[in-house]
């Protein structure tokens, strides 16, 4: 409130018109000065002087009135207007009013008649010192707290971030301590993959190093297609690490476009249909191979290439001599659905959870003494996924296994 108002109440006009007088000697002409001959009037006043924007900082009340008793009028006051600085004039209050007045009203000061002038002017001007030091005080702790409210809400925010952030370093650092510990596991087997073949053709070549003047010639081929194999193998495991290194540090480039994928599917079939004769395997391919036109997909053709060429390769490497092996093509809806169903030894339940890993190694071996890295249904899996399709295994010990493969023919 800009507006001041200084209240005085005494039934005798002489008394008001005296305390008007030393008020306007006491403070400055910016203080509305209201004399009032009752207390009821008074606290009516009041009212009016707080709806019409003023403050109230002194009120100062006789103690004998006419209907109400300046100590009963000074607790009313208090109760309306705590910090108002409450002075009462009298010669006549008894130490019980006076006690009741400090007690229930917070009485500031008690000035005897007649007035000593200076007496009080001293004591209107500390009162308004009072009364103004105890507002300043009040808006300085009022802003303190919303200070502290704000800066407790700022370090709780702070603490929610750092709590997140030791969170999502806590994650980073155990995906981390996963990731060094596959990629231990990931070298040691490596290694242990390579070391094989490199033995054997380290051997290999010092047998014809030492023995090349007196080998025949049919002994020289065989042990340098020997070599030969082997490093095929070494390049297939070491061409796979590259590619799973590629596929997770998210470097595998991939162009997916509509493409007819049928001319790739065609040719895989016909390759392996070829290689599997060897073995007295003969592949069966459904109808659509030979009936329809067009098969178009939204993916990499070469990811699809390496994708079937991989689950092709497997079934024909996994199933025993003289058995089946079945190649379905179909769309449905937005898919692209293709089914590989060989009639090899199945596969557990707990070996299916297995088959997309790394290096998984599973009961099930080639029936023809071939090569296995394994890491051909992991890179499978992740080549599925870039694309947008998706690869599963449904399987039973006994039952032969069916690698299934779905890809998106368009971008819904």
């Amino acid at each position: 409130m800009d507006k001041l108002a200084i209240l005085c109440v005494d039934d005798e006009q002489t008394m008001l018109n005296g305390l008007k007088k030393a008020l306007r000697r006491a403070v400055d002409n910016e203080y509305l000065i209201e004399t009032l001959e009752c207390a009821q009037d008074a606290l009516v006043a009041m009212d009016e002087l707080w709806q019409d924007g003023y403050d109230v900082p002194i009120v100062i009340s006789d103690y004998i009135m006419p209907n109400m008793k300046g100590d009963e009028f000074l607790r009313r006051v208090h109760a309306l207007s705590p910090k108002t600085r409450k002075i009462m004039l009298t010669g006549q209050a008894t130490i019980e009013a006076m006690g009741y007045v400090i007690n229930h009203a917070n009485l500031y000061r008690y000035i005897a008649k007649p007035l000593d002038l200076n007496d009080f002017n001293l004591t209107i001007k500390e009162a308004l010192n009072s009364y103004f030091q105890a507002r300043k005080l009040e808006q300085f702790y009022a802003t303190l707290e919303s200070k502290i409210v704000q800066r407790t809400r700022q370090l709780h925010e702070k603490n929610q971030q750092l709590t997140q952030l030791n969170q999502t370093l806590s994650e980073k650092n155990d995906q981390l301590i996963k990731l060094n510990q596959e990629k231990n596991e990931f070298l040691s087997i490596a290694a242990h993959d390579l070391k094989n073949p490199l033995s054997a053709i380290q051997g290999v070549a010092c047998v014809i190093e030492s023995d090349y003047d007196e080998m025949p010639k049919e002994e020289a081929i065989e042990m340098v297609g020997m070599i030969s194999s082997t490093s095929r193998k070494m390049f297939d495991l070491i061409k796979n690490i590259l590619d799973v290194n590629a596929i997770e540090s998210g470097k595998t480039k991939i162009s997916l476009q509509v493409v007819d994928i049928l001319p790739t599917l065609q040719s895989l079939v016909a390759q392996y249909a070829y290689q599997a004769k060897r073995k007295n395997i003969t592949l069966h391919a459904s109808e659509t191979f030979e009936t329809s036109d067009v098969l178009t997909a939204l993916v990499d053709n070469n990811l699809v290439h390496q994708v079937m060429d991989n689950l092709l390769s497997n079934a024909v490497k996994y199933s025993p001599h003289g058995k089946d092996i079945f190649v379905r093509l179909s769309q449905c809806k937005n898919l692209i659905h293709c089914e590989i169903q060989d009639e090899g030894p199945g596969l557990s339940e707990a070996e299916q959870q297995k088959l997309f890993g790394k290096f998984s190694r599973l009961t099930p071996k080639p029936t023809g003494d071939e090569h296995s890295t394994g890491l051909g249904l992991f890179i499978v899996k992740k080549l599925v996924k870039i694309m947008n399709g998706n690869v599963w295994c449904e399987s039973g010990l006994g039952q032969g296994a069916t690698f299934i493969v779905e890809f998106p023919t368009d971008k819904n």
